[in-house]
């Protein structure tokens, strides 16, 4: 396997040159000595460094699972993905505050400088932060914010945008908000209420009898789940876009080659994505920690129409589907969490298997009959992966937070899927 892999530039509209594609496929291939070809997506927090550097890791974890294996004549390369991605919170940085109002209004103006790529936004986002303790200042903030949302309509699917974030009251929204915190803090973070952290503050009422956050750090929350629906949406441009065109070359240039998708948080919505609209078949399909609707791959249902990700599993991926999953991801779950209570869902299922907001890369693929549950096990061992079924892998004991995906449990479970795969349809 080529280490580092060949890597496709793609632009934040989910273009990419054609040239670069035909010249991409044509090293992957290898001139017809390539059997097997993995796409890998990284997802948020990537910078260009960052992705060449996962994707080396994972090439490198999957070329020492080979060695020493039985893989007949198979012979593997890969080709990464990378797309502009925008910053979420850290796993540490999931719940609790700052611990000074001198460290909330510091954090809240990196967050701004980390995630929001308009700068006259993210000026005049940083302008308002000295103006949250007041009604207005907060309705200000809230409608500048709200020009980083894609239109609704755009991400009407699984997970879509709750009407409290798109259109609703500026106090109100940060209420839901403080309210997701303090219940996230209790469920995800073993604490109780008093524990949310932040610095408290005047302003962004405490609802439902929660105690007070710092506006500051509610305007933090606020931005990372308005990175969340615009990192959703580009996903799915790159995903239907230049990935699927990828694949397609891949296959027009050797139609034996079997072509495994791969993808990491939100590099799992594009690589699903691209698997659901290539119009190709495509032998594996492996979600790290993806950071999508749980319900992506389930049929309709009486109270809502089938996952966005169906078509991949029943007319795309010729091999196994297999998810990651866990709840040390608190990335995933506390973004489900927050969007779940903006949209004012019953908190007894808030980020889990129940809650309307679920994410896949927290609870595995749900309400969907060809979904089986398992376990992410160690380096060496040996998986039953069945073609036509989505193997949803708790990994609570080797993925600790949303990032850690590089392990050798990973490469195993990835060149296992891969090898799981039909020869041709």
């Amino acid at each position: 396997m080529r280490i580092p892999p060949e890597e496709l530039m793609v632009d934040a509209a989910g273009a990419a040159e054609p040239q670069a594609i035909v010249d991409v496929v044509k090293e992957a291939v290898g001139g017809g000595a390539t059997t097997d070809v993995l796409v890998l997506a990284h997802g948020w927090n990537e910078t260009h460094l960052g992705a060449t550097a996962l994707y080396a890791r994972l090439a490198d974890g999957i070329a020492d699972r080979i060695a020493g294996r039985d893989v007949g004549d198979r012979v593997f390369s890969a080709l990464g993905i990378v797309w502009p991605s925008l910053r979420w919170a850290d796993a540490g940085d999931v719940l609790g505050g700052g611990a000074s109002l001198g460290d909330d209004v510091l954090q809240l103006h990196q967050a701004i400088g980390q995630s929001v790529d308009d700068a006259a936004t993210g000026a005049e986002l940083r302008a308002l932060a000295g103006r949250l303790d007041t009604r207005d200042g907060r309705a200000r903030f809230v409608r500048t914010l709200r020009h980083r949302l894609p239109d609704a309509a755009a991400v009407a699917d699984d997970d879509p945008l709750p009407l409290a974030l798109a259109h609703g009251d500026a106090d109100e929204l940060f209420d839901a908000v403080a309210e997701a915190d303090d219940t996230a803090e209790l469920l995800l973070g073993g604490g109780g209420p008093g524990d949310a952290g932040g610095s408290g503050g005047s302003g962004g009422a405490a609802a439902f009898g929660f105690p007070l956050l710092s506006p500051l750090v509610i305007a933090r929350r606020l931005i990372n789940i308005t990175s969340y629906y615009t990192m959703k949406e580009r996903a799915g441009l790159v995903g239907t876009g230049a990935v699927a065109r990828l694949v397609a070359e891949l296959r027009a240039q050797d139609p034996a080659v079997r072509v495994h998708l791969a993808g990491h948080s939100f590099g799992a919505r594009v690589v699903s994505a691209a698997a659901a609209s290539a119009g190709v078949p495509v032998h594996s399909l492996t979600l790290l920690q993806g950071a999508f609707s749980h319900v992506g791959f389930a049929p309709a249902d009486v109270d809502r129409p089938a996952g966005a990700f169906r078509p991949a599993l029943t007319d795309s991926v010729l091999g196994p589907v297999v998810a990651t999953h866990t709840h040390n991801d608190r990335s995933v779950t506390f973004a489900y969490a927050v969007a779940s209570r903006v949209a004012r869902q019953v908190a007894d299922a808030f980020g889990g298997p129940d809650d309307p907001y679920g994410g896949i890369g927290a609870n595995g693929a749900v309400q969907t009959p060809e979904a089986v549950f398992g376990e992410l096990e160690d380096r060496d061992a040996t998986y039953a992966f069945e073609p036509g079924r989505v193997h949803n892998l708790r990994a609570d004991r080797f993925v600790l937070n949303h990032l850690d995906i590089r392990g050798p449990e990973i490469a195993n479970a990835l060149l296992q899927s891969m090898l799981a795969t039909p020869t041709q349809p």
